[in-house]
């Protein structure tokens, strides 16, 4: 239906197609209504007659405002079922037949069926009206004595022909307007079922796939272990693997780069495995693969098939990306001898003895891939951390440090600002002052570092200073706002050392001051920012 005809009968968001179709009805018995009036009229019958028409048809405007202005459907739909069961026959009788007005009769009576019934009902009771009415004609036709108001048998003719013509013509009209409103009805149920389908088989997907690698689930893996259970099949092998260092990556690099290695992960197990076998994603970083028809040979091709395809991954990666590495233990069983469960454990077992020989090298990889980023995402490419190291070597010493430590200091000078790998490079590197939110953020590089070091064995010694490293001499630093010598000397050191280098450098934000404009600098927050001995100490070395 057009937009022009929904401006009638209602829009199909405010209106149920039932209650359409009563507009529909309404509208189609108004017009029938006058329709009987001008023929009856214009064959010169009862005026009582076409009185009726007339008052027929105002009522049935009256029940149109009703149920299309007031949307009071089922209140218009009363009083119709009255009309049509009750003071239509009455007409009919006081009337002396049904002829003239027979059309708008038998459009009220066909109808009514379609608009109160469902089913099989509403083509049952809309065939009866229509057989009834239609037989009321006939017995017109037949019995023309119990027609009382024609003036001769060519008027009655007349009228008895227009009656079955406008009968004909007006619930053909109807019908197709019902079958039209319940075919688009039907169009939509099958598209809602369609939806409902692909929802349901969604849903069936997720409940035996993890969603993010794809992969079969723990559920699933359950499944086919009780499948094999129950079937005592033979030539079962598992594979247990777990991603190295996955913990550290999202504590580094944040979950959605621990998303990312999951995925890769994935897609080298799914290269690795046959069709039939299942791979499934167990835990955080765990997956287990079970492999049908297995024996020792084809299990070892597996395993070396793994780590090439690892390899071959690695190899497709950029510089500063984080390499993949996987622990990986397999178990078999050519017979009975041994339950499903048992070698998965096996396989388990044997995957965490190869974890711990990979363990150091694993870590290595990832705090070369930290230096990397950290490197890579420096205003100067790097060399802020190199001269910084140099820098604060010879201050260190003159500052009393031992020189065992100056390693750990230089590493300090190094990856004191590891945290800022976690904040966004709109921010990091911005030509420009930073609001109040970007500053926020940037605050925040101090307790990302500290959570990376906290992390890694080599980064752990030096973790409470990246903790530190920007609190100030009277206590109005972050995060944790100490002051003085409550702050570590390394702190205090680096600070110094740090604004020094800064401030002789370009910036985004700015172009690099003199050797004496950053003394300047210095000195002018002694006490506040710096140490004040310190500084002194700094001046002397640096002259």
């Amino acid at each position: 239906m057009t937009s022009k005809f929904d401006k009638l009968i209602g829009a199909e968001a405010q209106f149920p197609v039932e209650h359409r179709i009563l507009n529909i009805v309404l509208i189609f018995g108004f017009i029938i209504s006058i329709w009987s009036t001008i023929t009856n009229y214009l064959l010169d019958l009862d005026p009582l007659l076409i009185l009726t028409c007339i008052i027929s048809g105002g009522f049935i405007a009256v029940l149109y405002y009703l149920s299309y202005v007031k949307k009071q459907y089922a209140i218009a739909k009363v009083i119709l079922i009255i009309l049509v069961l009750i003071i239509t026959p009455v007409l009919w009788v006081f009337n002396g037949g049904i002829s003239g007005s027979i059309p708008f009769y038998i459009i009220l009576f066909s109808s009514i069926g379609a608009i109160i019934l469902i089913a099989s009902r509403r083509i049952a009771i809309t065939t009866y009206f229509i057989v009834i009415s239609s037989a009321l004609v006939i017995l017109e036709y037949k019995f023309p004595f119990i027609i009382s108001h024609y003036s001769s048998v060519a008027e009655r003719y007349i009228d008895i022909i227009i009656g079955l013509t406008t009968t004909i013509m007006g619930n053909t009209v109807i019908i197709a307007i019902i079958m039209n409103c319940y075919n688009k009805e039907h169009e939509k149920a099958k598209s809602y079922l369609a939806q409902s389908q692909k929802a349901q088989a969604n849903l069936l997907y997720l409940s035996y796939h993890d969603a993010l690698t794809g992969l079969y689930n723990r559920t699933y893996l359950e499944r086919e272990i009780t499948k094999i259970e129950c079937s005592k099949e033979t030539g079962i092998g598992i594979f247990a693997i777990d991603i190295d260092g996955l913990k550290f990556i999202n504590d580094t690099f944040g979950h959605e780069q621990g998303d990312t290695i999951l995925i890769r992960t994935a897609r080298v197990l799914q290269s690795s495995f046959r069709l039939h076998d299942t791979i499934a994603r167990t835990g955080g970083d765990e997956y287990i693969a079970i492999v049908r028809e297995a024996n020792m040979n084809n299990m070892e091709t597996m395993y070396k098939c793994i780590r090439r395809n690892i390899q071959r991954e690695n190899e497709q990666l950029d510089g500063t990306a984080i390499l993949l590495h996987m622990s990986i233990g397999y178990a078999y069983a050519s017979g009975a001898d041994k339950s499903i469960r048992d070698i998965i454990r096996e396989a388990d077992h044997k995957m965490y003895r190869e974890k711990l020989h990979r363990q150091i090298e694993t870590e290595g990889s990832i705090i070369q891939a930290v230096k990397k980023m950290l490197s890579a995402r420096d205003y100067d490419t790097g060399e802020h951390g190199s001269r910084l190291q140099n820098l604060i070597a010879n201050f260190a010493l003159a500052a009393g440090l031992p020189e065992s430590e100056i390693a750990d200091i230089q590493l300090f000078a190094e990856f004191h600002d590891v945290g800022k790998i976690g904040i966004p490079d709109r921010i990091l590197l911005k030509p420009g002052p930073l609001d109040k939110d970007e500053r926020e953020q940037i605050r925040r590089h101090c307790e990302i570092g500290y959570r990376i070091a906290q992390a890694s064995n080599d980064l752990l010694p030096i973790a409470d200073w990246i903790l530190k490293h920007h609190e100030w001499w009277n206590g109005e630093g972050y995060p944790l706002g100490i002051e003085g010598e409550k702050i570590p000397v390394e702190c205090r050191i680096l600070a110094i050392a740090d604004a020094y280098d800064a401030i002789t450098s370009d910036r985004p934000y700015r172009k690099a001051l003199s050797h004496k404009e950053a003394i300047e600098e210095l000195q002018r927050y002694v006490g506040t920012q710096f140490d004040p001995a310190l500084v002194s100490l700094f001046i002397k070395i640096v002259q």
